[in-house]
């Protein structure tokens, strides 16, 4: 009789749990009166809605999308706090189709778009895992965590489009391992989706690696004039108030003490103190993160796993507005933990492989449970770049 193995029942359990948890809660959801007209897919549905009625270059017209999002939310104008449409117009094209059809039609449309995002960037990973000697059955396990990691379930549900920011980051981290600078620039191209962030990613490879910068600024450049294309001066004019509006932190919707960054922190460790302190702290914290990639990146003498886990932590830590959803980044990092603890014989191939997943239920366990809501996610990007250092210990500089 073939013994049943301890890790890989746990394997399968947590499995299970995951699909499981995700179905009930989508199913919840959508069911729930009101619910899913609330969710912030109510704000790509009206881009979509506007940009078929009168044109793409009105997209981010926030009279127009008010009256379009209550609409649809079935309120009167002028009773719905606008969702500031503060996205890149990357995927514009496709919600003016969705648009098309009823809401609920539309947002599961939607929610199959951004898998097939995110599906889009395991075959790099594939890659980057056979080219690290592991098994075939170990990558369709890291393959599986990687898609139900939680935080990507959770930008799937809500309708954010945080999926193609994962996209670019499993681009960028495929492209950095396997010396394909043009991938990884592209890859980092992608992740403009959230501006604050692709700065932090792309600036210090200018001083290390150049050619993954170059690459960026070609991607950059072609999606620059794609979407100058869609929205025009007038429409670029109103994206550019609306990063304003979505800096500043007040209104709209926006709530900076839900947020998973400094000021999120900031805020509430410490609600007394005045909004243009808290702010200029964090912008302080930003630039400082930036001028120590770009230090590091200089003096290092290549960028590996541990380079990849600081950068993407702290470029989420530092950004000036990121939602739970935006930490579906992280699970490039926990691959880059996989990889190095690994050949460090710190985690066996299964246990690496299937580490997405291990995080993933803690962070839903955190989800049930008020005081680790923020806790964990901290604990998170704090532990992922000291466990990488420490597995690779990139001290040699020079």
């Amino acid at each position: 009789m073939k013994r049943v193995r301890p890790g890989a029942v746990l394997l399968v359990a947590g499995f299970m749990l995951l699909v499981t948890s995700y179905t009930l809660l989508m199913v919840s959801y959508v069911r729930m009166p009101g619910e899913l007209e609330g969710a912030d897919f109510l704000m790509s549905y009206s881009v979509g809605s506007v940009a078929r009625q009168y044109g793409l270059r009105q997209a981010y017209n926030l009279d127009l999308e008010a009256a379009a999002q209550a609409q649809a939310a079935g309120t009167l104008p002028g009773t719905w706090q606008v969702l500031p449409p503060n996205h890149p117009p990357f995927l514009f094209p496709f919600l003016t189709l969705l648009s098309r059809l009823d809401y609920r039609a539309a947002y599961f449309g939607y929610c199959l778009l951004l898998l097939v995002l995110a599906a889009a960037g395991l075959p790099s990973l594939w890659h980057v895992l056979r080219a690290s000697g592991w098994p075939r059955k170990q990558i369709w396990i890291g393959l599986s965590a990687v898609l139900l990691f939680e935080p990507l379930f959770f930008s799937i549900l809500k309708g954010q489009d945080s999926a193609l920011l994962l996209l670019g980051g499993m681009l960028w981290f495929s492209g950095l391992l396997c010396s394909d600078d043009r991938l990884a620039g592209l890859g980092l191209a992608l992740t403009l989706i959230r501006p604050q962030i692709a700065v932090l990613l792309a600036v210090p490879f200018i001083f290390r690696r150049r050619k993954v910068w170059w690459w960026f600024c070609a991607g950059a450049l072609v999606l620059g004039l794609y979407s100058f294309v869609q929205v025009g001066w007038g429409g670029a004019k109103d994206y550019f108030h609306i990063l304003t509006i979505s800096t500043s932190g007040e209104g709209y919707g926006l709530s900076e003490t839900a947020m998973f960054n400094l000021t999120g922190l900031i805020l509430r460790l410490a609600p007394s103190l005045e909004i243009t302190l808290v702010h200029a702290l964090g912008w302080g914290f930003y630039f400082a993160v930036l001028i120590g990639l770009c230090t590091l990146w200089r003096f290092s003498k290549s960028i590996d796993h541990a380079h990849i886990a600081l950068a993407v932590t702290v470029s989420l830590f530092a950004a000036p507005h990121l939602h739970y959803h935006d930490l579906a980044l992280l699970a490039v990092p926990l691959l880059a933990v996989g990889l190095a603890a690994v050949p460090a014989r710190r985690l066996t191939v299964p246990v690496a492989a299937a580490l997405p997943m291990i995080v993933s239920v803690v962070l839903l366990l955190s989800e049930w449970w008020q005081p680790a809501h923020f806790t964990v996610p901290y604990l998170l990007m704090a532990a992922l770049p000291l466990a990488t250092w420490r597995l690779e210990k990139p001290h040699e500089i020079g």
